[in-house]
C-alpha cells in the first residue's frame, strides 16, 4: 500500500541534497507541530489498550489476539450505595488501591442496610471507552442508571479542574470525606437531577423508563419497584436494562441516558444480560431455570425476537466466550454444577462439561478464553473450555458469600466477596494468592466489571491513544491521517481533542476526524485516540502509520494535494514578487505578505517526498 507520508527506512539512509541539510539544521520548529507514528518505538509513545505492535507483526498495530480488560474494576456496594473505583495494578506489596468511591443516592456511603434494600446498586458495566454504568436496583423505588467518566469530565463549575472523589490521604481505601456530596435540593420529585450532581466525573443519571418515553401510547411509562437487576452493553454502545419485576428489557443511550426502546417483554423476571458479537442479547433468569435471548439488540425500532430456552438449573452468573468459529458460548451459573454451557447453534441444547462440581453464583471469563467459577462460600476454580480444572483455590477470607468473579486487565482474577466488605485478587496463571482490599459495604458485583465484554466479545476493539505536544499555545492543528488494511465488516476510526495544557485534555469533549480530511482544533496538545474494530468474523484491521499535522506543517502546501513536493516549490517559485493573499496563504512561508526566494529555501526542508520528487 502507497504510504501518503514517507517513512524513515530503518537500513536505507534519507540522502537529502547539501541545501536541504544546512536548511534543516538551520530551523525546522515548523514541523515541530505534526509527526507520524509507524515504527515501534512510535507507536510507544502512546497508549496501547487491546491493541499491539508485536512480533512476528512490528512496526504496525492489529488487535490483540487474546481478550483484553482494562486495569481498573468497578464495584457496586450496595450496602452503602456506592459506587467503587479500584486500579488492579499490583503496586509494591499491593494488589491493588481503591481510588475513588461515587454516591448513588443522595448522602449515600454510610454502612444502613443489606445488600436487599433502597437503592441496592448491583450490576455495572463498561464500554470501551473505559466508562461505568452502574444500576441502582432500587426496592420500592424507580431503577436508576449512572454513568462515570473513566479519564474524562464535565467542569460544571468552570474552574478548569476535575472535583471528583479521590484517595487524597493515599491509603488506599476511600473514607466518606473523600467522596462528593450528592445532596437532594428537589426533595419533591423523588430523584436526582443534573443540578444536584456535584462530582464532575458522573455523566448523567436516569430513571429506567425515564419518564419520557411513551412506547406506543400517550402515557409516559413509569416503573415504580421494577428492580433493575439486569444491565449490558451492545454492538452499538447503547445499554440494556432489565427490570425484574415486570419482566421487561429497555434500550438505553448511552450518550445521555434517554429511553430508546421497549418495553420488550421476556416473560420471565430479568436477572442480569450480557450481548454477544452479533447483537444478541443473554439474559439470566435466576430460579426459573430459563436463559432468555433477544436478537437485533443494534436496532432501535426492533423487532426484537425473544426467545425462552430451558436449562437444567437456575440461571443467576452469566459469560461469555467465542470459539475458533466464531460461534459464541453462553456460561451459566446459579446452582452445583460449577457452570452449564449453552451454544448458540439454533438449539435449545446445554451441557455440564466441568469435570469438577461446585455451588457457584457468578461466573467469568478471564482474556484467554478460559471460564471462571466463583463458589459460594468463598474461593475461586480456572476451568479450560473443554472442562478441564487449570487451578482451583480455597476462600482466602472464609466463608463470606461471594457474588462476582473478575479478570483485570494482568488477567488476574479478583473475587467480590459480600460478607467481609473486601476482594481477594489471585494471580491468574496458577492461582496463587495475591492479596485481599477493603471496599463498601456489601460489595455485590457479578457482572462486567473490567470491561471484558465490551473489548472482547461483544464488539472486539482496541484502541492507541497518543498526546503530541505542538510546543506553543494556540497551535492550530488541521489533520490526522492514517494507512490501514480493513478487512470487510471491520473498522478503524479517529477521534482528537485538544487544550493548552495536558492536564485540561481531560474536559474537553473527544470530536470525531476523518482520515485525512481538515479540521480546525486549537492549543498547544492535541490528544489521538485510533480505534480499531473487528468484524464479526474477528478479523482484526491492521494500522500501518498514523500522522498528527498541524497547519503549520501543510504552510507549503500549495496544491493541496497533502504533501509538500517540487511540484509546490515551482508554484513558490513562479509567484515571486506577488503579495500574499493573506496570513494562510501556503507560499509566504516566512509571512511577511510577498512571495520571495526566501519563501522557497523555507519550503525546501518541509519537503515530505525524497529528495522533493514530484508525486
Amino acid at each position: 500500500m502507497k504510504r501518503a507520508i514517507m517513512k524513515s527506512h530503518p537500513f536505507r539512509p534519507l540522502i537529502l541534497p547539501p541545501i536541504v541539510l544546512a536548511l534543516a539544521l538551520m530551523g525546522g520548529n515548523a514541523l515541530a507541530a505534526s509527526q507520524t507514528y509507524t515504527l515501534d518505538a512510535d507507536f510507544d509513545l502512546g497508549a496501547m489498550t487491546g491493541v499491539n505492535h508485536t512480533a512476528p507483526n512490528n512496526n504496525q498495530l492489529q488487535l490483540n489476539i487474546t481478550g483484553t480488560s482494562f486495569p481498573v474494576l468497578w464495584i457496586a456496594n450496595a450496602g452503602e450505595d456506592t459506587l467503587s473505583k479500584v486500579d488492579s495494578t499490583q503496586i509494591g506489596g499491593s494488589p491493588g488501591r481503591e481510588i475513588a468511591r461515587y454516591r448513588t443516592w443522595f448522602n449515600s456511603g454510610n454502612h444502613a442496610h443489606d445488600a436487599w434494600n433502597g437503592p441496592a446498586p448491583s450490576r455495572t458495566a463498561v464500554d470501551a471507552q473505559g466508562n461505568a454504568y452502574v444500576l441502582d436496583r432500587w426496592f420500592g423505588g424507580y431503577p436508576t442508571l449512572f454513568k462515570i467518566l473513566n479519564n474524562t469530565f464535565i467542569d460544571r463549575n468552570g474552574n478548569g479542574v476535575v472535583d471528583t472523589s479521590t484517595d487524597a490521604n493515599n491509603s488506599g481505601t476511600i473514607q466518606l470525606s473523600e467522596m462528593m456530596p450528592l445532596v437532594d435540593n428537589n426533595p419533591a420529585n423523588g430523584m436526582i437531577d443534573s443540578a444536584e450532581i456535584q462530582d464532575e466525573r458522573i455523566a448523567w443519571v436516569k430513571r429506567v423508563p425515564d419518564g419520557t418515553y411513551t412506547g406506543s401510547g400517550s402515557t409516559p411509562i413509569t416503573r415504580p419497584n421494577g428492580i433493575g437487576r439486569a444491565l449490558c452493553i451492545g454492538t452499538d454502545g447503547n445499554l440494556w436494562v432489565g427490570l425484574y419485576n415486570n419482566y421487561e428489557y429497555y434500550k438505553i443511550s448511552s450518550v445521555d441516558g434517554h429511553t430508546i426502546a421497549g418495553p420488550v417483554a421476556t416473560q420471565y423476571p430479568n436477572y442480569g444480560c450480557l450481548i454477544d458479537q452479533n447483537g444478541t442479547l443473554w439474559g439470566a433468569n435466576w430460579s426459573y431455570g430459563v436463559l432468555t435471548r433477544i436478537a437485533n439488540t443494534g436496532s432501535d425500532t426492533g423487532p426484537y425476537t425473544v426467545r425462552n430456552i430451558p436449562m437444567p438449573n437456575a440461571v443467576y452468573g452469566l459469560a461469555l466466550r467465542r470459539d475458533a468459529a466464531n460461534v459464541t458460548h453462553v456460561i451459566m451459573g446459579g446452582s452445583c454444577n460449577s457452570y452449564v454451557e449453552h451454544i448458540d447453534d439454533g438449539t435449545n441444547n446445554w451441557t455440564k462439561p466441568a469435570t469438577v462440581n461446585y455451588c457457584t453464583y457468578a461466573v467469568g471469563a478471564d482474556n484467554d478464553g478460559n471460564i471462571l467459577a466463583s463458589k459460594t462460600g468463598g474461593g475461586v476454580v480456572k476451568f479450560n473450555p473443554n472442562g478441564t480444572v487449570i487451578w482451583d483455590k480455597g476462600s482466602q477470607v472464609g466463608g463470606s458469600d461471594s457474588r462476582g468473579v473478575i479478570a483485570d486487565a494482568n488477567n488476574d482474577i479478583w473475587q467480590v466477596h459480600r460478607q467481609t466488605n473486601n476482594m481477594a485478587k489471585y494471580k491468574g496463571t496458577d492461582g496463587s494468592f495475591l492479596g485481599v482490599i477493603p471496599i463498601g459495604f456489601e460489595p455485590y458485583t457479578y457482572s462486567d466489571a473490567s470491561g471484558t465484554a465490551a473489548l472482547s466479545i461483544t464488539t472486539k476493539t482496541g484502541n492507541w491513544d497518543v498526546v503530541k505536544d505542538g510546543g506553543a499555545a494556540g497551535t492550530k492543528w488541521g489533520t490526522v491521517s492514517w494507512n490501514a488494511t480493513v478487512p470487510t465488516g471491520a473498522g478503524v476510526t479517529a477521534e482528537a481533542r485538544t487544550s493548552d495544557t495536558t492536564a485540561g485534555l481531560a474536559s474537553q469533549v473527544f470530536q470525531p476526524v476523518t482520515n485525512g480530511t481538515p479540521f480546525t482544533m486549537t492549543g498547544r496538545y492535541i490528544e489521538v485516540k485510533v480505534t480499531l474494530n473487528a468484524n464479526p468474523q474477528n478479523q482484526s484491521p491492521i494500522v500501518q502509520d498514523v500522522t498528527v499535522a498541524s497547519t503549520v506543517q501543510l504552510k507549503c502546501d500549495v496544491d493541496k494535494d497533502g504533501d509538500i513536493d517540487q511540484a509546490d516549490l515551482s508554484l513558490i517559485s513562479r509567484a515571486r514578487g506577488q503579495r500574499a493573499t493573506g496570513p494562510d496563504d501556503p507560499r509566504d512561508s516566512d509571512g511577511d505578505g510577498l512571495i520571495t526566494p526566501n519563501d522557497v529555501k523555507r519550503c525546501i526542508p518541509q519537503c515530505t517526498r525524497l529528495n522533493c520528487t514530484v508525486q
